[in-house]
């Protein structure tokens, strides 16, 4: 609680005031000063960063959603394509600032697609608060490097479909 009262204090309420006291000397005719300045401009940082990080991060309650929404989704869909290098089905789930985001491979026919769709509507309503946008892939790509490690190539995977449950 202390902690964000301070956050709240130092990144709102102490530049909203400080923006309110130079606004009401400017309009008395009083000119700022170059200090003054620099602590209005000050002010105004300290409130779109907290802005942007309010607003553009993910919380591990966001990690959280999309790992149980991919954990529900493959226990109510029989995936016919398995992890390439896991023993799991071929299903990823990310948190982004504003939506769930859930890459599915294998799922080819426009049939299944929409069966895994359904589960995902449902899933939207039970479990996550934010959007969930599923991406329908052929396969997963992988690079495997000379010393024998691997690692995903996403950027040459191919997208089938893209679907956002609101």
């Amino acid at each position: 609680m202390l902690p964000t009262l301070l956050v709240i204090l130092i990144y709102l309420v102490g530049p909203i005031a400080i923006l309110v006291w130079a606004v009401k000397r400017y309009r008395h005719g009083v000119k700022p000063a170059p200090g003054e300045i620099v602590v209005v401009i000050l002010a105004i940082f300290l409130m779109a960063l907290f802005a942007f990080t309010s607003v553009w991060n993910t919380s591990d309650d966001d990690n959280q959603e999309a790992a149980q929404v991919v954990q529900e989704l493959t226990q109510r869909y029989d995936f016919p394509v398995k992890a390439r290098f896991a023993d799991r089905p071929a299903v990823e789930g990310f948190a982004k600032p504003r939506r769930l985001e859930v890459r599915v491979y294998g799922v080819i026919t426009s049939e299944e697609q929409a069966k895994v769709v359904r589960v995902l509507e449902k899933l939207r309503k039970q479990i996550a608060s934010k959007p969930i946008v599923v991406y329908f892939m052929r396969t997963e790509v992988w690079e495997e490097n000379a010393d024998g490690s691997r690692q995903p190539r996403r950027d040459h995977e191919e997208l089938l479909r893209q679907v956002r449950v609101e």
